[in-house]
């Protein structure tokens, strides 16, 4: 990471601390209890130039009544489930004019004012339907009695889970205003980042990172949309146990491609966590469908918390995977990812487990802050693409010629051309099977040694067989060659010449220099999305700590060298003097239709 890199993230997160402090300037909440035993006394409170709540020991029934006649309490908020309830309180105010904000947590609370029913200045739809958002308040009388009247139904007994605050007409309209505008602009920002990629993603269909970076913003708006009732606006008829699933639904799913999308970003070594961790995601969206809203807010809470529980362990372990990776630099892209995993991470946090004041405030503007963010992925994400792809081009450009020459070389073609003329005279058979081979191998060179374009896992493999061939021929089936092939993989694409080097460097260094049982093992395996390429030998080893890397043809550094410019490649090299090597490579998965073999290419 350069010094330009580590600048520019300073200016992000100083941006981001800068539009959090504006944002929230002059939203502060009284978050003291004010009700108590049925009775709020704010004549003598900053009521008149802040926005408290009001919570405490309201006086509660469950059952809808206009005035509650016994005296039981009940502490607002609350999640205790109740088919119907009333709650009532004495207020008392100074003189001044004042509005009231209801919950919005509830799709039916009708309020009362001294027994009256209370006219809304803002409401989604007829009061009747929804709950009012925000209610006047007679500046001509201070003191009145408020009663709430909640209703449920018999899928969706509810507490009362969110504070009902007052404060003055200013005051309550801008907060009103501004916690409306915050949804709608995540909303229409995840809905514009959606846009982005799913655009990009047809433009380069070959990598899924976008299609899983468009799937995820899009299931981000629709849980937005239905989470913060945005919805309503729109489709006024929807059921609310609905829109809640909605929510809960996307929210999962979101998280699925989430994972999918950071795999694709930037391979790690914890990738099969991630994965595991997705399948419980989808069994949870699956029993969200079909699970009783009676008890869909347990469910609800215990599906964010697993959610939480994997955001947890997944940002320790990018946090982490980073300083392993400082010796090599850090990736930028990964870097702001799990800037923005934090950045989330606390966001969600404050929303599902720390009530405060100004939860809502906060909660959206740190959402706001990770969604900008993520959008940055997608210009540096294309710019890091488009300068790999240059430099894969400059690099093969430069290593052409000595890439090529290095495959040929003499003295191999030499002692092969002796064994063939050997072998016309002992065994005619055989010596044109091993023409047939040196053949298929210096066919396979010249058609694509020269090219950066990719072949088939076949064909490599093809050319290899060939060449094992010959070397088993002249040293006289000297070593045992074990292969374990998955062959439903022939037809992936790979690099040419990039196993053959590492299996020729096994032969040459590993075990021609050794004595008594050699064997050679070649293994491709399938991983899903990518595949996994085992070359290993029971040779005289090193300690790669120590000794310098043997090396053959264009050997391992180089092939190294080309790994590191394959997106989502990775490459492993173990030895033991004694022991043996063991080579480790993976690649991703790209299938290619109708492809001939070998002994077609003219």
């Amino acid at each position: 990471m350069t010094r330009k890199h580590i600048g520019l993230m300073l200016v992000i997160i100083l941006v981001a601390i800068t539009s959090g402090l504006v944002l929230t300037r002059g939203q502060t909440i009284d978050s003291t209890a004010t009700v108590t035993r049925g009775s709020a006394d704010l004549t003598e409170s900053q009521v008149t130039d802040h926005i408290t709540r009001l919570d405490g020991t309201w006086r509660f029934q469950s059952s809808l009544l206009d005035a509650v006649d016994r005296q039981s309490y009940r502490n607002v908020p609350h999640v205790t489930p109740h088919a119907t309830a009333t709650y009532e309180v004495d207020v008392a105010l100074p003189p001044g004019q004042y509005a009231l904000r209801v919950p919005q947590n509830h799709p039916h609370v009708r309020i009362l004012i001294d027994g009256e029913p209370a006219d809304p200045v803002y409401s989604s739809v007829k009061q009747g339907d929804r709950q009012a958002y925000l209610v006047l308040l007679d500046p001509n009388s201070s003191d009145f009695r408020l009663t709430m009247q909640v209703s449920g139904s018999t899928d969706r007994p509810t507490g009362l889970e969110d504070s009902l605050l007052i404060g003055p007409i200013n005051n309550m309209l801008t907060l009103q205003n501004e916690l409306f505008s915050y949804d709608f602009v995540n909303v229409l920002i995840a809905c514009l980042i959606f846009l982005f990629y799913a655009i990009v993603s047809v433009f380069h269909r070959k990598e899924s990172i976008y299609l899983y970076g468009a799937g995820f913003f899009f299931l981000i708006a629709l849980s937005l949309l239905t989470r913060d009732q945005i919805v309503f606006e729109f489709i006024p008829v929807m059921a609310y146990v609905v829109a809640h699933k909605v929510s809960l639904i996307a929210v999962l799913l979101s998280v699925c491609m989430l994972i999918e999308f950071a795999i694709r970003l930037e391979r790690v070594p914890y990738e099969r966590f991630l994965r595991l961790a997705t399948y419980p995601l989808y069994v949870l969206s699956a029993v969200a469908i079909i699970i009783p809203y009676a008890v869909h807010g347990w469910f609800d809470y215990a599906a964010w918390i697993y959610v939480l529980f994997i955001a947890f362990f997944w940002t320790g372990l990018n946090i982490n995977w980073l300083f392993e990776r400082k010796s090599t630099g850090y990736p930028l892209e990964f870097l702001i990812f799990t800037l923005a995993m934090i950045i989330g991470y606390i966001g969600q946090t404050i929303n599902i487990l720390i009530p405060h004041p100004n939860q809502d405030t906060y909660t959206s503007i740190l959402s706001l802050i990770y969604f900008v963010l993520m959008f940055t992925l997608l210009p540096l994400h294309l710019s890091t693409d488009k300068r790999q792809k240059q430099e894969v081009q400059t690099f093969a450009a430069q290593s052409e010629i000595s890439f090529f020459n290095a495959q040929i070389k003499p003295h191999f073609l030499y002692n092969t051309f002796g064994n063939v003329i050997a072998l016309c005279y002992t065994a005619p058979n055989e010596a044109a099977r091993l023409l047939s081979h040196l053949s298929t191998y210096v066919r396979f060179i010249f058609e694509n040694g020269r090219t950066d374009s990719n072949i088939t896992l076949g064909q490599e493999l093809e050319m290899i067989d060939s060449y094992l061939s010959i070397e088993q021929t002249r040293f006289n089936d000297a070593f045992t060659i074990i292969k374990d092939i998955d062959d439903s993989l022939f037809n992936v694409e790979v690099p040419p010449l990039l196993i053959q080097p590492l299996v020729e460097n096994a032969l040459r260094h590993g075990l021609m220099r050794k004595g008594g049982n050699k064997r050679l093992m070649l293994a491709v395996q399938d991983l899903g999305s990518a595949i996994e390429v085992r070359i290993a030998d029971n040779g005289v080893g090193f300690d790669p700590k120590r000794t310098a890397m043997p090396t053959s043809g264009i050997g391992i550094p180089n092939v190294r060298n080309r790994i590191a410019y394959v997106p989502n490649a990775t490459f492993t090299l173990q030895s033991e003097v004694g022991v043996g090597t063991n080579v480790l490579i993976r690649l991703p998965k790209r299938e290619r239709m109708n492809v001939p073999n070998a002994h077609d290419l003219d």
